[in-house]
């Protein structure tokens, strides 16, 4: 961990962070935070600005690049992962409105470091499919966290030229989602949010093959 005026500097950094001054603040990131500290900026920027923030995802994904350091990015895809395997292992009994609105915000985020860079999902890190189909046997209550949390990863692949439909990829996803959407214990919000993916990816939910 840096020491503390480092910490507060790189707070003060992101707290006044904009498109505007983006060469300057990541000019002063780079000036004061060494090579061995890049690990606890990747954490930070993910577990208390990205899990949070979903409003700057944009703004916090040009700033990584301003910074022109890949191991950086590297760092914080990895970061990201870890985050959202903690949260996908979490408990799930209770009705935590906290734990799923991070797992949302942190699949936007995810979607916009990777598909929507055309950079894919590689399965060894993360198997949206099976997710899917592992949160189905589990029941409504994982269904809660796991259809909002791949949707808004999902909904990156519109940004992408690789993965936009009609991506194989992408494509077996959908209709895993649509399958779902026939259930009808399927809860209201759900359908909606796999309703809202489909415009965003312009496709027809009823050309869709539940598999």
């Amino acid at each position: 961990m840096p020491p503390e005026a480092v910490q507060d500097k790189v707070f003060f950094i992101f707290n006044n962070l904009s498109l505007a001054n983006m060469d300057q603040k990541s000019a002063e990131l780079i000036e004061f935070v060494t090579d061995e500290h890049l690990m606890w900026v990747a954490q930070y920027m993910v577990m208390k600005r990205a899990s949070i923030e979903h409003n700057f995802h944009t703004l916090y994904a040009h700033f990584i690049d301003h910074m022109k350091k890949e191991e950086l990015m590297n760092m914080v895809i990895r970061e990201t992962f870890r985050n959202i395997k903690v949260l996908l292992s979490s408990d799930k009994g209770v009705a935590n409105f906290s734990d799923r609105s991070l797992l949302k915000n942190l699949g936007h985020w995810l979607g916009l470091l990777t598909l929507a860079r055309n950079k894919p999902i590689l399965q060894l890190d993360i198997d949206l499919k099976s997710l899917l189909y592992e949160a189905y046997h589990k029941g409504s209550q994982e269904l809660l966290y796991v259809v909002p949390f791949v949707a808004k990863v999902v909904e990156s692949c519109a940004k992408s030229k690789v993965f936009k439909p009609p991506n194989p990829w992408t494509m077996a996803i959908m209709n895993v989602l649509s399958e779902l959407h026939t259930e009808p214990d399927l809860k209201l919000n759900l359908k909606f949010e796999i309703e809202v993916l489909c415009k965003t990816l312009n496709i027809d939910i009823n050309d869709l093959t539940p598999t």
